[in-house]
């Protein structure tokens, strides 16, 4: 197996302090402390490139649309995916975090409990509703008809169109911090909700009390991938648990550091580590062939629906692929 560089581009920053976003055409980047640029995925082009403000606290996609959270300024802005143009910009309370977007209604707020939450219109940045005081809501998910929301031991689905409750789940442990991800979807009916002690439970549209899954070493990254519940343990090594009922699917032991995430690729997984090493796995977690993106030092890797593949590095950001290495082919001479 051998991986090849399709297209890479100079971030000025740290790849980890790069949030991106990759579209079906186009990959939306924050470069250079203060720029939001969007790239052809055929061949990192640039597409168009406006400026923003500091590190987004999210970036999102939502058809011919891109939404953008930086820290600085305190602005909420949309931008047409196409061109570039600005739609709309309205400002937010200092500290707005946390953004999803479900149909035509944007969900921001909650972050650390220090500011309310607020359902916006897509269409123009007008507020559908908010709540009348500060609340405290982990990352949010938009997810079955809603957005997933919660802290301490409550997880709340919302309407998003009037920020009414759907659904509510009481939740044996607290979910996990504010800046950690708080959920994992594994079809349209049920998520996994990350709790403290490294914990997971099962919440599910048709089940009104949570089932727990069981506590795991201490992990820093998790996600999902072919059916199973993956973790980036706080070590090296990588466990995926299947999420109906918490056993092992597979898991591989590293003396390296695996950077999230792991991806699909042919009927295995690609796993990346940080000094540029690329693993295709079989689904028992044994390595079936190796690469790697020589030169690099690996933030994270991400793919798209369609099987596109792309890498954040120290300073860069690039499309990648992985295929067969070459072989010299040789032919007996007549007669010999």
């Amino acid at each position: 197996m051998i991986a090849t560089v399709l297209w890479e581009r100079e971030l000025h920053q740290r790849g980890g302090a790069s949030a991106f976003a990759v579209g079906p055409d186009c990959v939306v980047l924050h470069e250079r402390r203060t720029r939001l640029v969007c790239l052809e995925r055929v061949d990192g082009a640039v597409r168009w490139d406006v400026p923003l403000g500091t590190w987004p606290r999210g970036i999102v996609l939502a058809g011919d649309r891109v939404l953008v959270l930086p820290q600085t300024p305190y602005v909420l802005s949309c931008f047409d995916v196409r061109t570039g143009a600005s739609l709309w910009s309205v400002p937010t309370p200092r500290w707005t975090g946390n953004l999803a977007v479900h149909s035509n209604t944007v969900v921001t707020g909650g972050w650390r409990g220090y500011t309310p939450m607020s359902g916006l219109d897509l269409a123009d940045g007008s507020v559908r509703w908010t709540t009348p005081s500060a609340v405290t809501s982990v990352q949010t998910l938009a997810w079955a008809g809603g957005v997933l929301t919660g802290s301490g031991r409550e997880a709340v689905l919302l309407d998003p169109a009037d920020g009414s409750d759907l659904a509510r789940w009481r939740l044996p442990d607290p979910l996990a911090g504010p800046d950690a991800k708080a959920f994992v979807p594994v079809d349209a009916e049920r998520v996994v909700a990350i709790c403290e002690g490294s914990s997971l439970v099962t919440l599910g549209l048709d089940a009104d009390e949570p089932t727990p899954l069981g506590s795991y070493d201490p992990f820093r990254a998790v996600g999902r991938i072919r059916g199973s519940v993956w973790m980036l343990r706080s070590g090296n090594g990588l466990l995926a648990v299947d999420p109906a009922d918490g056993t092992s699917t597979w898991s591989v032991e590293e003396d390296r550091r695996i950077v999230a995430d792991p991806l699909p690729c042919g009927d295995g997984v690609l796993v990346g580590d940080a000094n540029g090493g690329i693993r295709l796995l079989g689904l028992d977690g044994r390595t079936v062939e190796g690469c790697s993106l020589p030169g690099r030092r690996l933030d994270a890797l991400a793919a798209a629906d369609d099987g596109g593949l792309f890498f954040a590095a120290k300073g860069t950001f690039g499309a990648f692929s992985v295929g067969p290495e070459a072989r010299l082919s040789t032919t007996s001479a007549a007669g010999a």
